[in-house]
């Protein structure tokens, strides 16, 4: 079961900011969901066959090779906006100039 602690942890990592009612629900959730899985965790499922899976599982991973990169005007190209060569974002800073 999760502590208060544990939740606020939680929170934190998710970046949530919830009301008290809003975290001891998703608190409750989250104990039934962890309740569930210690249930499953009981099961013995030695010699049991794996079910189909609707993917194909292979190595996906290609050889490392050197490729040609896009290159600054290829990349600048495609940009909403630039200048002298550049990427031309809003302003997320203030001051400065």
């Amino acid at each position: 079961m999760l502590s208060d602690a544990e939740m606020d942890h939680l929170k934190t990592l998710a970046r949530l900011e919830l009301a008290p009612a809003e975290t001891e629900a998703l608190k409750t959730d989250l104990n039934k969901l962890l309740t569930y899985f210690d249930r499953l965790s009981e099961l013995g499922t030695e010699g049991v066959e794996e079910l189909a899976r609707p993917v194909v599982l292979s190595n996906v991973f290609r050889e490392d090779t050197v490729q040609g990169s896009l290159g600054q005007q290829g990349a600048v190209s495609v940009a909403v906006e630039s200048e002298n060569g550049f990427f031309r974002v809003p302003r997320t800073v203030e001051g400065g100039e």
